[in-house]
């Protein structure tokens, strides 16, 4: 059986759908609808619902089965292997923005840099001692060295759909969707926000599914409650400490 090339597959079905509109446009959309669909299995949210209706009905009947012949193609390339596919599709196509510096990573660097960076010792000490592996974004694009990092782990015999955390960041609202629909496909638990990291100011936050399904709040709360404990415990002895020097310096 012949290997399916999903990224020319879904490029050529994305420049094909709707040639009445603009490539970015099109693929705005999808990144839309797909975000939509993924977040109201965890918020039911109205809005999203509005949101989702209101992008499907400029569509024909035929255009809409075409976005999820879209999401079919996505769903395959990354069961096939880790990559970060709508980034590629993201640069191939020529659809950053220049202007403010805007390019994805090749997912070959980000495992290169994840792989030279990634502590053994320090992620079995962490998870020995209950503690989550944190990771920040600050500027994630499509989320590639998130994926990376996750693959990493795996290879390592770490389970990330447990033990990881992700906090990811970027500025552009495409890059947020593609971050969030990603992580969400791999199981990667992660609060992914639209903002801007430098100034704090955030437009829109979404968690995956799989921050819900592993219990990452009750495990942050967990390892909070636990910080605070150790943070009093370590007052009290420097205050017996004190106590101690006073009385041997009377």
């Amino acid at each position: 059986m012949e290997k399916i090339d999903y990224l020319k597959e879904f490029m050529a079905k994305l420049q094909s759908l709707d040639r009445s509109r603009s490539l970015t446009i099109v693929f705005k959309d999808f990144l839309t609808l797909c975000t939509c669909s993924f977040a109201q299995t965890i918020y039911r949210s109205d809005e999203l619902e509005q949101r989702y209706l209101q992008t499907v009905k400029q569509y024909t009947k035929e255009q809409a089965e075409e976005f999820s012949e879209l999401l079919a193609f996505l769903v395959m390339a990354l069961e096939e292997k880790y990559q970060d596919f709508l980034g590629e599709v993201f640069m191939r196509l020529n659809l950053g923005n220049s202007a403010i510096g805007q390019y994805e990573t090749p997912y070959t660097v980000s495992k290169f840099m994840s792989e030279i960076n990634f502590s053994e010792l320090e992620i079995s000490q962490k998870i020995a001692n209950n503690h989550l592996i944190t990771l920040s974004e600050p500027c994630c694009g499509s989320g590639g060295m998130i994926i990376a990092f996750a693959e990493t782990m795996k290879e390592h015999k770490f389970n990330y759909q447990k033990h990881l955390y992700v906090e990811a960041i970027d500025i552009d609202e495409m890059s947020f969707m593609m971050a969030y629909i990603q992580l969400t496909l791999f199981g990667i638990p992660a609060k992914v926000i639209q903002g801007n990291t430098l100034t704090l100011k955030f437009q829109q936050v979404l968690f995956t599914p799989f921050y819900f399904l592993s219990g990452i709040e009750y495990k942050l709360q967990k390892i909070n409650t636990n910080n605070k404990h150790e943070l009093i415990e370590t007052k009290n002895n420097n205050q017996k400490q004190n106590m101690q020097l006073q009385l041997f310096q009377l």
